[in-house]
């Protein structure tokens, strides 16, 4: 029997242990799901954040010109979207382009190309793919926040109020629209702030975590604002502590705690904090943005000892 039918099994019943060794059986094997196994195998390989292992697998089904081409986009998607956490936006635009070429009428292409746009920066583009994912998939909240997320930054940047007003007054429509769509109050909290409606920004965090207490990252960006708007250092850490707990590789909670930390002096903690977030880093960009904050607490403990002195703290 099919070691790819095997793992699909354990897949519908959450046994998730054995999937990567069936399908390894597959593709051992070279049997008809072949092509099916490599994309599933690299897809767990992924989820436990190991992109190295992902890549080979991705490259195969990408060269396999006779496989059905749900399955090469879909493999292009996965491999762009690790070059773009990667940093590496050249190689990420090849791999959506590739896919939109062969599979222009899948909706999640220009959901990824959209959001790959948006870190870029070029909103015009961003607006446009988000545009395309809507008309092929009309129900795709998450394209609808985005899209507003990206018409927000356009008008933010560009100093506009009135465009502002028009983005925020899209917000309120996508939550209306799409009440259960977490991202949507995320995005919008996250604009919310930036007009320093801090209250606002708060409920609408909270509206997050009643949709998706597990989502570690909402607790982050609660606590980032505790900061901001109330300057309020331990209720801001409760929250961040919160995510970790959560979920124990949020890159983001260690990082924004060891920052954290440094304000408040506690400069050992600040680099306990740094370096678990560097055991997490994706990218090597993420990783010496990290060794940089690191070094500079690192320092400033240095001098401290040397000349005997208390480090500032808030």
């Amino acid at each position: 029997s099919s070691g790819y039918l095997r793992a699909k099994q354990y897949m519908e019943e959450e046994n998730y242990d054995k999937i990567i060794s069936e399908s390894t059986k597959e593709i051992e094997a070279k049997g008809k799901y072949m092509a099916e196994a490599l994309l599933l195998r690299a897809t767990f390989y992924l989820l436990i954040g190991n992109a190295n292992a992902a890549k080979p697998d991705l490259d195969q089904v990408i060269s396999m010109e006779d496989a059905n081409v749900k399955l090469r986009a879909n493999a292009l998607i996965k491999r762009g979207s690790m070059y773009m956490q990667q940093q590496q936006p050249v190689l990420s635009t090849q791999d959506f382009n590739m896919a939109a070429d062969i599979d222009p009428q899948n909706a999640d292409v220009y959901h990824h190309r959209g959001q790959l746009k948006i870190l870029l920066d070029q909103i015009e583009e961003a607006v446009e793919d988000f545009d395309e994912c809507i008309r092929l998939r009309p129900d795709s909240a998450l394209a609808q926040a985005q899209k507003c997320f990206a018409l927000y930054r356009q008008a933010y940047t560009g100093n506009n109020p009135l465009p502002v007003q028009v983005a925020m007054k899209g917000f309120e429509d996508v939550i209306k629209k799409f009440p259960k769509c977490a991202e949507g109050y995320a995005l919008y909290a996250q604009a919310l702030t930036d007009q320093q409606q801090f209250g606002k920004a708060d409920e609408m965090y909270d509206k997050c975590i009643d949709l998706e207490p597990d989502n570690a990252t909402t607790y982050v960006h609660k606590g980032l604002l505790q900061l901001q708007w109330k300057q309020d250092l331990d209720k801001g850490l409760e929250l961040i502590s919160k995510a970790i707990e959560i979920d124990n590789k949020c890159d983001f909670a260690y990082e924004t705690m060891g920052t954290i930390e440094v304000q408040r002096g506690n400069l050992d903690k600040a680099i306990e904090m740094f370096n678990k977030a560097i055991n997490l880093a994706k990218s090597e960009m993420e990783m010496a943005h990290l060794y940089s904050l690191c070094d500079a607490a690192y320092a400033q403990t240095e001098v401290a000892k040397k000349y005997g002195l208390k480090p500032p703290t808030l």
